[in-house]
């Protein structure tokens, strides 16, 4: 057993709790309905928002991943992506005036990107982040 790490806690129920609350913002955020319009001012901040959103939830998924003993950071994004490109869909189907963007996938996956190199550098940094040599 390896004591915890000072700069994240090796707590899969945390992460679990963080993960379901940025799932939850999320879907929240992107396809509850809306009856305002953006200020010009803030078009961009929209993307930005989307890259943070999915920064954060990659981030999170992939804690949770790490911590159930598996480091392979190709299912994250996948997931990841999907998980982008189905709140897309479901804003092109559902009557919440909310409309499908590309660019909202490109901002998604790019948090995704963020994400994955902060868990690439968090397995080779940590010990406690990454997989236990295999004893023969």
């Amino acid at each position: 057993m390896t004591k915890p790490s000072k700069i994240l806690p090796r707590s899969v129920k945390l992460y679990l709790t963080l993960l379901t609350i940025s799932t939850g913002l999320i879907i929240y955020g992107t396809l509850f309905p809306t009856d305002y319009d953006v200020p010009h001012g803030l078009i961009g901040m929209d993307k930005l928002v989307h890259v943070v959103m999915f920064a954060t939830w990659s981030f999170f998924y992939g804690l949770v991943r790490f911590l159930k003993d598996k480091y392979k950071l190709l299912p994250v994004f996948l997931v990841s992506t999907f998980f982008g490109l189905l709140i897309e869909v479901f804003q092109y189907f559902l009557p919440t005036g909310r409309s499908a963007e590309l660019m909202d996938l490109i901002a998604d996956s790019t948090g995704t990107g963020i994400a994955l190199v902060l868990l690439y550098l968090l397995s080779r940094k940590i010990p406690e982040f990454q997989p236990e040599p295999s004893s023969e």
